[in-house]
């Protein structure tokens, strides 16, 4: 990808040329020169420049939009450069949270590869957000997560629902809430554990921050103590050991019971959210056709 369309996008995302220097370890005059010659090759201007920053035009909005489609189509190529180069011309390359896989990804993985079983895997676990990153470069094919309100028009994919989770609260069996049979407004004096949170390096992605600060105040993240956990197991180890309160998909009561983790039966009015399978609009290989398949037959199968 032409370097001065990676400098355009760094720019265009901080909204500041000379943090975008910084970030890209340029001195503040080489990357305005840059962006100069790259507005007269287009003979259009690209920014609208403000005190505290810039800010795109039309133009420069458009450009962003095709510069992030020919950084994607570039990662992958090269991706599937690295594949070709490995002789793995047939390689499923998918990503899902710990939940799904748990609930129906597992199963549904190990249907497909004992039925194909000279097929390559690349399984990716992580939050949404960061699954939806690695989607649109090229890294993955496709995930199995929730469905992420507020996403970027410019992430140009498709989602398949599969079904509908609700979000329970989970404690260890022994937990005051459950010894002393304490109200739902007594959780939030208790530690949160957020398994896999948001991170800010993939806020980009989000066009409409609204819906997540809705949900990070319906949580009073901002007011309590909070333990961020990206990995699940880790999770399961600190319920067990603390008093946090950990919002989960309900699905995964059974899972978590062998730790003698249990939801709270406070929830008059729990969350829910829509579960499904993303991946480009684009066509599918065969291959990656066919595991989605198997995951759409598995994931409606799931009772929730």
């Amino acid at each position: 990808m032409d370097r001065s369309y990676k400098q355009f996008l760094v720019v265009a995302e901080l909204g500041n040329i000379s943090q975008a220097a910084t970030y890209l370890g340029l001195s503040q005059p080489t990357l305005t020169s840059s962006m100069k010659k790259l507005e007269a090759s287009f003979d259009v201007p690209l920014f609208i420049r403000k005190s505290k920053g810039v800010e795109l035009t039309e133009y420069g909005q458009l450009l962003q939009e095709q510069a992030l489609e020919l950084q994607r189509r570039h990662d992958s190529l090269l991706h599937q450069m690295a594949d070709l180069k490995e002789r793995k011309t047939e390689k499923i390359k998918m990503g899902t949270g710990d939940a799904w896989w748990e609930v129906f990804v597992k199963q549904a993985l190990q249907q497909y590869s004992t039925s194909n079983p000279s097929i390559s895997i690349q399984l990716e676990f992580g939050n949404h957000l960061k699954l939806m990153d690695m989607l649109i470069h090229g890294q993955i094919d496709l995930f199995v997560g929730h469905e992420i309100i507020g996403l970027s028009r410019r992430c140009n994919v498709s989602f398949i629902p599969l079904l509908q989770d609700k979000e329970a609260l989970f404690v260890h069996q022994s937990h005051p809430l459950l010894v002393n049979k304490g109200s739902e407004k007594d959780t939030e004096i208790y530690p949160l554990l957020q398994v896999t949170p948001d991170s800010d390096t993939y806020q980009h992605l989000i066009e409409n921050p609204q819906p997540k600060q809705l949900e990070r105040e319906r949580k009073k993240v901002s007011e309590r103590i909070v333990y961020e956990i990206n990995s699940l197991t880790a999770s399961v180890d600190i319920l067990a050991t603390t008093t946090a309160v950990m919002p989960y998909p309900l699905s995964m009561a059974e899972y978590f019971l062998r730790a003698n983790i249990v939801p709270l039966p406070l929830v008059q009015d729990a969350q829910t959210g829509t579960v499904g399978i993303y991946h480009l609009n684009e066509p599918l290989v065969d291959h990656v056709s066919d595991i989605k398949q198997q995951l759409i037959t598995n994931g409606q199968q799931v009772n929730v």
